[in-house]
């Protein structure tokens, strides 16, 4: 799928607006999910992400597109190679969200299915390897992940992810691939503000895709209630 360049423009100068599309004839909408990240981030934590020792690519943080009725969506080839319009969108917003979008049939099956301790932000897949995309979806043609999901998924970007770990008492210090975060605190009113959320809530046989680039960012799984962990979503790394 592709949005116009001039649509991303419109969308990056007014954050809290959606824009509009289609795809093989089915129309969707896109917005924003967390406006002027950095800025969130440095009200948060007393500091912006631009002066840390790590790479900070977002204005805005991650792209929500909904689609009207349910459509077919390619992500990556048959050799695991991400299409290259949606990177160019992963690389300027972040984490990717459809909603209303299943996988091809040949590409719907997954090799595994993760459930993660909560709050445990980590990657995937280190620097050394070439798939470090994270494909996660809900399939809508599936008995157990037709149905909304208890749990979700949280992301952060790498500094902000930094920048807890030191509020938390780590200090300065290298960055690290996994931290144990906000086990102290009450993360619910950060959701949305300084941390994004992969709700995988929408209404009983809607599918649900997310991407999440492991160079640029962490994600962990979240219980609400620790007793209900959910089913294990499904999960493919691309390049």
């Amino acid at each position: 799928m592709e949005l116009a360049a001039p649509a991303l423009d419109t969308l990056e100068c007014n954050p809290d607006a959606s824009i509009t599309g289609s795809l093989n004839g089915t129309c969707f909408s896109a917005e924003i999910a967390i406006p002027e990240y950095g800025r969130r981030i440095h009200q948060h934590f007393g500091r912006h992400p631009d002066g840390l020792p790590m790479d900070f690519p977002f204005r805005h943080f991650g792209l929500s597109i909904t689609f009207d009725t349910p459509v077919e969506l390619a992500v990556h080839d048959a050799d695991r190679r991400l299409n290259s319009n949606l990177r160019a969108l992963l690389d300027r917003f972040g984490p990717l969200t459809f909603k209303n979008a299943f996988l091809p049939n040949n590409t719907r099956q997954s090799e595994q299915r993760n459930v993660f301790s909560s709050l445990d932000f980590h990657i995937d897949r280190g620097r050394t390897q070439d798939d470090n995309i994270s494909l996660f979806w809900r399939d809508p043609f599936d008995p157990i992940q037709r149905a909304p999901r208890s749990s979700q998924t949280l992301v952060l970007a790498n500094a902000a992810a930094y920048l807890q770990a030191v509020k938390e008492g780590r200090g300065e210090h290298t960055f690290e691939q996994h931290y144990a975060l906000f086990k102290d605190e009450d993360i619910a009113h950060l959701i949305g503000d300084v941390v994004l959320e992969l709700g995988w809530r929408a209404p009983e046989g809607v599918g649900e895709i997310a991407l999440v680039d492991n160079h640029r960012m962490l994600h962990a799984s979240y219980y609400a209630h620790s007793w209900n962990k959910g089913y294990p979503i499904s999960v493919r790394y691309i390049f």
